[in-house]
């Protein structure tokens, strides 16, 4: 009987209670299947819209719809692509953290199947109880479960960033990305996002994921930090760049979940990758 693709199953065993067998390296390896269709999404509209010039935006259409008693003002061309952008950024947000929130799910019914005490005469009573407790776990709110993921795997290196995308996809959601009080860092006037992402450098200068290379070219590749702040009453907008930094933070932090996952249960991944949980007594 499996479960979550063969990330995690429940086996029975003939004259036994059964086992749970966990592969948490395949959750990296969906995640960042999911992180390079988002991406690629993001690229598609980012080019699409970096091609459309005013010129061919003010064509005159067969039929165009006007309002003689408008009601709200009148809007030139950049601030139509800047409400655009702003709406592409909210779906695309929205749906980075549902993505985030479905691995960090993943990663805790792993957690609970592995740690929780032997429940009911076989491994099926045990698996309903374990389906039990990740109901009530997916109804907690995005820091809630972050904050109960770092004390379960006992992670001592921060999962912030992922509370900022969080942030940030709130404002975009509920105030139309202009970022007030209430998304603000604690004690600061600003929202801000911490990328880790690699850096490339080169005799020609740092290279970006639209550079144009010709040419035999020395590279030397680096993680780098970098701050994004928006100030209070400032528009989020992110980039094709800031996006490329945010799927490489996302991987990081996960890194770091599937690694405290691998060392609390003391499994060098290196040697096996798969977790086996066999119940005694």
């Amino acid at each position: 009987m499996n479960n979550d693709q063969q990330t995690l199953s429940y086996q029975l065993i003939p004259d036994s209670y059964g086992q749970v067998r966990a592969f948490p390296l395949l959750i990296a390896n969906q995640l960042n299947s999911k992180l390079e269709q988002w991406f690629q999404n993001y690229k598609y509209e980012y080019l699409g819209l970096s091609n459309l010039q005013e010129v061919d935006f003010n064509k005159s259409l067969q039929l165009e719809y006007t309002y003689s008693l408008r009601v709200i003002p009148l809007r030139n061309f950049s601030e139509i692509k800047s409400d655009v952008l702003a709406e592409i950024d909210l779906l695309n947000y929205h749906q980075l953290i549902k993505i985030i929130h479905d691995f960090i799910e993943r990663i805790n019914n792993i957690y609970f199947a592995l740690k929780e005490p032997k429940h009911g005469v076989t491994v099926i009573a045990f698996k309903d109880h374990i389906d039990n407790l990740c109901l009530q776990f997916h109804r907690r709110n995005f820091p809630e479960k972050l904050e109960l993921i770092s004390k379960h795997l006992d992670l001592q290196s921060s999962l912030e960033i992922l509370n900022q995308i969080n942030r940030a996809r709130n404002c975009l959601e509920h105030r139309g990305g202009i970022v007030s009080e209430k998304d603000c860092d604690p004690g600061k006037s600003y929202l801000s996002i911490q990328w880790t992402h690699p850096k490339i450098t080169s005799s020609a200068g740092d290279l970006s994921p639209l550079s144009q290379i010709k040419g035999r070219r020395e590279t030397k590749t680096i993680f780098a930090e970098e701050v994004r702040r928006f100030q209070k009453g400032e528009r989020i907008l992110f980039d094709f760049y800031d996006n490329s930094k945010c799927i490489f933070s996302v991987n990081v932090c996960f890194k770091k979940i599937i690694d405290g996952l691998y060392k609390i249960f003391n499994v060098d991944q290196e040697i096996t990758p798969v977790i086996i949980r066999e119940f005694r007594g």
